[in-house]
């Protein structure tokens, strides 16, 4: 008898080890449930939301989400499961398959109620502007723009990226600044936004990928897919991204 019950339960020991090796893999159960995201700092707003809602969604996870643009995003993809950034950056990495979350473009953030009246690009010329450095996409999209309205700075701030150029706004360390429309919707009743027709022609589209060699493919997979899904769409389109 001991020895059919030793047998028997070695059996269900068995089957149990087949039944679990069988489980698909999931966000909670891949590398202790973590999911790393590196993503430019214009999405923070929308990411910090999201990042939420994903993980009430799935418990056990732990979506952990660095900001970083340009090369400084695309130097840190080591043990990355996502990248979120404007498909510029997206296109210097290496076998990804990105999807896209939209477009946004460039606006001029001024004070609350525009006190100096800025109009359009011209008005930026002789006042303190917050623009980011040119190796991150903003500031590309923004010396572009004001080359096409040859427009010279007289007063550039060179800022790292988008929220420190909002920050140096709000605290009245200069006039008006560079952003894109979503960080300038995000910052609602704490800066306005002024349209001007060359952010058209420098419009960002911003892109959503899983990374080859993520500790948590399951994971990745899944959080794009909330980005690029229904509710995902819903918060880019609200924060002013046009969907293609």
């Amino acid at each position: 008898m001991r020895r059919a019950i030793a047998v028997i339960t070695a059996l269900l020991a068995t089957a149990s080890l087949v039944v679990g090796c069988g489980k698909p893999p999931t966000p909670d159960r891949d590398n202790g449930g973590k999911i790393a995201v590196v993503a430019d700092p214009a999405l923070a707003p929308i990411l910090q939301s999201l990042e939420t809602t994903f993980e009430q969604a799935h418990p056990g996870t732990d979506v952990v989400i660095g900001y970083a643009a340009g090369k400084r995003a695309t130097s840190q993809l080591s043990a990355v499961d996502v990248l979120v950034a404007p498909a510029a950056t997206v296109a210097t990495v290496a076998k990804v398959s990105p999807k896209s979350l939209g477009r946004t473009q460039l606006v001029i953030a001024v004070g609350p109620a525009n006190p100096l009246k800025i109009a359009k690009l011209a008005d930026l010329a002789a006042v303190k502007v917050a623009v980011c450095q040119a190796a991150v996409p903003c500031g590309t999209a923004s010396q572009q723009a004001l080359s096409q309205a040859s427009v010279k700075l007289a007063k550039p701030v060179e800022v790292a990226d988008i929220k420190e150029a909002l920050d140096r706004l709000t605290l009245g360390d200069v006039d008006a600044a560079l952003v894109y429309r979503t960080d300038a919707l995000a910052a609602i009743g704490q800066v306005d936004s002024v349209d001007f027709p060359e952010a058209a022609e420098t419009a960002q589209e911003f892109q959503a990928t899983t990374l080859s060699g993520s500790p948590n493919p399951a994971g990745a997979t899944a959080f794009v897919d909330l980005l690029t899904g229904a509710e995902g769409r819903t918060q880019f389109t609200d924060l002013g991204f046009t969907q293609p």
